[in-house]
């Protein structure tokens, strides 16, 4: 009986420490950039990037996200402020200023998901001609701050 008690402990404790973690990496998978704050990839690469803060106003309809030496990175102006998405034309824009010359997506959408308790989150994709070398962005803003 001990012995069908210490096979049956060893079972368990091997099936328990070899099975595969959450964190299995799938190296042909793009990333979703996720987190609160601003970030983006670019052209469906693998590197998340992240603005070092960012604020959406709602007078102009406009959110920006700042790098560390406070210059523009992005510029997404929009025609409203409530959830729905909005598509990338006339009336909406996404701004990449992070490359020289600036990118600017002639197609994609943002799409608001929350605006409440003075936070903003949501998604945005835009593509484009080569502008810098970039020709796509795709990003997550999640609770940024929400000023007048």
């Amino acid at each position: 009986m001990k012995t069908k008690f210490l096979v049956l402990a060893l079972v368990i404790f091997t099936v328990t420490f070899s099975s595969c973690s959450k964190d299995d990496d799938d190296s042909s998978a793009t990333p979703t950039p996720t987190g609160n704050g601003f970030r983006w990839t670019e052209n469906g690469g693998t590197t998340v990037n992240t603005a070092a803060s960012a604020t959406f106003s709602t007078q102009y309809k406009t959110l920006i996200a700042k790098d560390a030496s406070n210059a523009t990175v992005f510029e997404i102006n929009l025609d409203g402020t409530t959830p729905a998405t909005y598509t990338v034309g006339a009336t909406n824009a996404i701004t990449y200023a992070g490359v020289s010359p600036f990118f600017i997506a002639d197609a994609g959408n943002v799409i608001i998901t929350t605006n409440a308790s003075d936070k903003v989150s949501g998604t945005f994709q835009g593509t484009g001609t080569a502008a810098g070398g970039i020709t796509s962005v795709t990003g997550t803003f999640t609770n940024i701050t929400v000023v007048p």
